[in-house]
C-alpha cells in the first residue's frame, strides 16, 4: 500500500501562507502515475541527496522514494562542485532499491548517462526547436549551455540502494544567477520565453526515467546509439582530468560501457570517469 506525507513549509508570519508550486493533489499524482511509492516534500532543504542518503538507512521505507524540494540551499554536484538553484528550479532525489529495479552493479556506471538521456528527451519535447545534448558523464545542455545535472550516490547500506539526484533549471531565469553561472548555464524558461508547470515537468521526467532505466541490461546497444546521437563532445577537442593525470584529444563519442572515447597523439583512450573541459 502506498503511503504519503508532506513536510509542512514554514511561513514568515502567522498570517502569511507559504507559496508552493506543488499542491497536495500534485504530490498524490506522483504516486499514482509514476514509479514513486513515497514522497517527502520540503519547501526548503539543504540537499535532497543528503536527505535521501539519510532515509536510505531506514529499512522500513517503501521504495522508490522521492525527496522533492522547492528550494535547495546546498545542492551538490560531482566532486566539490555546487549546484546553484533559485526559485523555480526543479530539484529532487530518487532513492531506489537497485536489485528490485533489476539494476545490477555492473550497470550502475551507465545510470548517469541513461538518466541524462531521459532528461534530454523531456527537454526536447518541451523545446522542440532547441539543440539538446548529453555532456558526458552527467550533464544536459540546451543550446550549448547547461540546463541539468545528475549526481548518483550509493549509501553505505547492506541493501543495494542508489540515490539519483537531479537538478533541472526550469523556471529559474539565469538572469538572476551569479555571473560565472550565467555565462555557462540556461533554463527552460530562458529558452522558451515562458514558464512551465513544475509538476508536469517532474511527472514527465519520472516517467521517462522509468522507461529508459527499463532498457538497461536489455537494450544496451540501443541506449548506446541514443547516447551517441546526443553526445555534445563528439568531434570536439577535449581535456579530461583524471586524478593526477589528464587526457587531451578529439572525442570520438561514448561507447557501450559508458566510457568516453578520445583519440590522442598516443592512440585511442577510453575514459571511464573524469572532469571534461572543451578546448
Amino acid at each position: 500500500m502506498r503511503t504519503f506525507w508532506q513536510r509542512t513549509p514554514m511561513a514568515n508570519s502567522e498570517n502569511e501562507k507559504p507559496l508552493s508550486s506543488f499542491s497536495e493533489a500534485d504530490l498524490h499524482r506522483l504516486q499514482q502515475e509514476t514509479l514513486v511509492q513515497q514522497v517527502e516534500f520540503h519547501h526548503s532543504l539543504d540537499s535532497t541527496n543528503d536527505r535521501a542518503l539519510q532515509l536510505a538507512t531506514e529499512v522500513s521505507k517503501n521504495l522508490p522514494l522521492l525527496v522533492l524540494a522547492e528550494a535547495q540551499t546546498a545542492g551538490r554536484g560531482r566532486g566539490t562542485n555546487r549546484w546553484w538553484t533559485a526559485g523555480g528550479a526543479l530539484t529532487f532525489s530518487l532513492l531506489i532499491e537497485a536489485e528490485a529495479a533489476q539494476l545490477p552493479p555492473t550497470h550502475w556506471p551507465l545510470m548517469s548517462l541513461t538518466a541524462g538521456l531521459a532528461i534530454c528527451e523531456v527537454c526536447q519535447n518541451l523545446l522542440p526547436k532547441a539543440d539538446v545534448r548529453l555532456k558526458w558523464p552527467n550533464d544536459v545542455f540546451v543550446n550549448n549551455r547547461k540546463v541539468s545535472g545528475i549526481l548518483i550516490e550509493a549509501p553505505p547500506t547492506k541493501q543495494a540502494k542508489l540515490v539519483i539526484g537531479i537538478g533541472i533549471n526550469v523556471n529559474n531565469s539565469l538572469a538572476d544567477a551569479p555571473p560565472e553561472v550565467a555565462e555557462t548555464a540556461t533554463s527552460l524558461c530562458d529558452v522558451a520565453h515562458r514558464q512551465f508547470s513544475l509538476p508536469e515537468v517532474l511527472l514527465a521526467t519520472l516517467t521517462q526515467l522509468e522507461k529508459r532505466f527499463a532498457w538497461l541490461g536489455l537494450r544496451d546497444a540501443e541506449l548506446c546509439d541514443l547516447w551517441q546521437k546526443r553526445c555534445l563532445l563528439t568531434g570536439r577537442q577535449v581535456k579530461i582530468e583524471i586524478a593526477t593525470n589528464s587526457v587531451v584529444g578529439t572525442c570520438q563519442g561514448i561507447d557501450s560501457t559508458g566510457a568516453l572515447v578520445v583519440k590522442t597523439d598516443k592512440g585511442t583512450q577510453r575514459c571511464l570517469s573524469g572532469t571534461v573541459t572543451l578546448l
